[in-house]
């Protein structure tokens, strides 16, 4: 007799191979673990920490890449590598400064958005450079505004590749440092990832888990400004 397919078993990625960055511990408010990546049960490529700050306003998403797996995917593309993570960083940002869902998203909203996270992208290597701190020495990055909010993408650390997008503050004076163990955000770095059960459990445990990530009540400039140019 069929009893038809059993359970679906998805395989954990081991743990990373890279050092992991944090925002320093002068954050004062929540921290957890945002996702990794690329393919579930290979060696992780990336990991992505989220922070929110304690009265909900302020967001800070940090990515760390490993380069080895990142320089490799770029050259297949033939892209520089750090335009490969500043894609990433862009569509983050695009993503976290839309409106509430009750704000009408016009047709072709979506898509010029990412199209123009894309373009920007293209441009990396002309963003302003900012300053940085990375394990307490003065580094650089370079960064984009658009809607309120920014990213930042840095190469400043031997051997991986850093991004950070913010809403709701500023990014001069960013901070950053490895972590040791991951105990802030609620996670082992030496346990293997898997999805959706640690990121769940990482959630779950920070402090405000059930505040929402801040939003707009209205579109921002930037955005209609980039509606009325894809209309002409």
């Amino acid at each position: 007799m069929n009893d038809g397919p059993g359970p679906v078993v998805v395989s954990a990625s081991p743990p990373a191979g890279f050092p992991v960055y944090g925002l320093d511990t002068s954050w004062p408010g929540s921290r957890w673990l945002e996702m990794f990546g690329d393919v579930l049960g290979d060696p992780v490529r990336w990991i992505s920490l989220g922070h929110q700050s304690q009265a909900g306003e302020s967001l800070i998403f940090l990515a760390t890449y490993s380069r080895p797996p990142t320089d490799a995917l770029a050259a297949r593309t033939g892209l520089p590598p750090l335009r490969e993570v500043a894609s990433s960083a862009a569509v983050v940002l695009v993503n976290v400064t839309l409106p509430v869902q009750s704000v009408p998203r016009p047709a072709g909203f979506h898509r010029a958005l990412i199209e123009h996270a894309g373009e920007r992208a293209d441009q990396f290597a002309q963003w302003p450079l900012m300053p940085l701190q990375v394990d307490g020495v003065a580094a650089t990055g370079r960064v984009w505004w658009f809607a309120g909010g920014w990213t930042v993408v840095s190469e400043a650390v031997e051997g991986v590749y850093l991004t950070a997008v913010g809403l709701g503050n500023d990014p001069d004076g960013l901070s950053l440092a490895v972590l040791q163990h991951g105990s802030a955000y609620h996670f082992n770095l030496d346990q293997p990832l898997h999805y959706p059960r640690v990121i769940s459990a990482s959630k779950a445990a920070r402090a405000g888990g059930d505040r929402p990530m801040p939003r707009r009540e209205d579109g921002h400039s930037d955005q209609l400004r980039l509606l009325r140019k894809k209309a002409q």
